[in-house]
C-alpha cells in the first residue's frame, strides 16, 4: 500500500478507528495469556505443586488463628479446616519444609488447637487424635513451644504505643483489629487519614483512587454479609470504607492490571494512616465474582468504570482486643539474590 493510499484510508476512516481496529485484536491475546497464565498457575483449578499447597495450608492456619481471638472459644471450632491440614501437612513435599516460615506456623497452630482442646477436656478424637500431636511436635523438634500463641493480646494503650516513632517500629506495630467498640469514628479524623494517604504514588500521576465513606449500620451489615470474612465481629462494626480505582484513568493495553497496583498501594498508604490516627481496622479481602459484584449493587452502588479493591472496616477499638499472629516470610524466602 503507497504511502498515498494510506494517508487517504486514514483521512476517510480515521486514525482512531486504525488505532482501535489494532487494540482490539491486542487487548483479547493479553487476557487470553492472562487467563491461561492464571489458569495454570493459581490454586483454583490444581494443588500440583508444594507452593499451592503451601497456598492451602496459610488459608487453612489463618482461618483457626482468627478463630483463636475469640475469648470464649468455640467447641472443636475450624473442624475442616483442621481436616484440610492434616491431609497436608503430611505431604511429603511440605514435611521436607518443615523449617520454612509459613509451613513451620501451620504445625505451630496444630499443635496449640490440640493443646486448648486438652485443657478444656474437649474430645476431638475423632479428627484430631494424639498421635497426631506427637507427629507434629516431633516434626517442630526444637522449634516447638509450649507458650506459643497463634493470637496476640493487646490493650490500646500498648497497641498504639509506636505511633510516632521511627517507621520501623510503627511499621510493625499496625495490626488488623476485629473488636470495636460499636462506636463510630470521628469524620474529621477518617478525613486525615484520607488526606495523608492521598501522597501515595501512582503510575504518571493519574491518582486513580477513590474512599466511599458508608456509615449507615443496615449497609454496613450488608456489605459485610457479602464478603463474608468477618462471621462473628459484624454487630460492632459501624462503618466502612471502600476503596477502588477507576479505570477511566488508563490507557494502554499494557496498563490493563496496572489499576489494581495503584490501589494496592494506595490501600497500604490508607492502613498506616488510620493507624497513625489511631482508627481500628482490617482490610477485608474483595476477591469476587463480576456476579458477586452485582449483588453489592443493591447496597452500594458505583461507576462501572470503578473497580473495588477493598473493603475496610474501620472502628473504635476495645480497650483489649486480640490480633492473629500472622507470621511474615522470612527474607530469604522473599529476598532473590543474583
Amino acid at each position: 500500500m503507497t504511502k498515498k493510499l494510506k494517508t487517504r484510508i486514514k483521512g476517510i476512516i480515521g486514525q482512531k478507528v486504525i488505532d482501535n481496529t489494532r487494540n482490539y485484536p491486542a487487548l483479547l491475546s493479553n487476557f487470553f495469556a492472562d487467563m491461561l497464565l492464571y489458569y495454570k498457575h493459581s490454586t483454583v483449578f490444581f494443588k500440583n505443586t508444594s507452593k499451592k499447597i503451601e497456598c492451602q495450608l496459610i488459608l487453612d492456619y489463618h482461618s483457626v488463628e482468627k478463630g483463636l481471638l475469640f475469648e470464649k472459644m468455640k467447641p472443636r471450632f475450624a473442624r475442616d479446616r483442621i481436616v484440610s491440614l492434616h491431609k497436608n501437612l503430611v505431604s511429603d513435599s511440605i514435611v521436607c519444609r518443615v523449617t520454612d516460615s509459613q509451613i513451620n506456623i501451620a504445625y505451630k497452630v496444630m499443635c496449640e488447637y490440640y493443646e486448648l482442646h486438652q485443657v478444656k477436656n474437649i474430645d476431638i478424637s475423632n479428627y484430631f487424635t494424639e498421635e497426631q500431636y506427637n507427629y507434629y511436635k516431633e516434626l517442630l523438634s526444637d522449634s516447638y513451644k509450649t507458650d506459643f500463641k497463634g493470637a496476640i493480646t493487646y490493650t490500646k494503650d500498648d497497641f498504639y504505643e509506636n505511633i510516632n516513632e521511627d517507621f520501623v517500629h510503627f511499621s510493625n506495630s499496625r495490626k488488623s483489629i476485629r473488636k470495636f467498640t460499636g462506636d463510630k469514628v470521628d469524620r474529621e479524623a477518617i478525613e486525615k487519614a484520607i488526606t495523608l494517604a492521598l501522597n501515595t504514588p501512582s503510575v504518571c500521576n493519574r491518582q486513580a483512587s477513590k474512599v466511599y465513606l458508608i456509615d449507615d449500620k443496615d449497609k454496613v451489615t450488608n456489605i459485610l454479609k457479602l464478603q463474608g470474612g468477618l462471621s462473628g465481629y459484624t454487630e460492632n462494626i459501624s462503618q466502612l470504607l471502600i476503596l477502588t480505582t477507576d479505570r477511566n484513568l488508563f490507557y494502554t493495553i499494557g496498563e490493563r492490571n496496572q489499576f489494581y497496583i495503584d490501589g494496592g498501594m494506595f490501600l497500604m498508604n490508607l492502613l498506616y494512616a488510620l493507624h497513625f490516627y489511631r482508627i481500628a481496622n482490617c482490610p477485608a479481602n474483595w476477591g469476587k465474582t463480576i456476579k458477586e459484584e452485582k449483588r453489592l449493587e443493591q447496597f452500594f452502588k458505583i461507576n462501572s468504570s470503578e473497580k473495588i479493591i477493598c473493603i475496610i472496616p474501620i472502628g473504635v477499638a476495645e480497650d483489649e482486643f486480640r490480633v492473629t499472629l500472622s507470621k511474615r516470610r522470612d527474607l530469604d524466602e522473599v529476598l532473590i539474590k543474583s
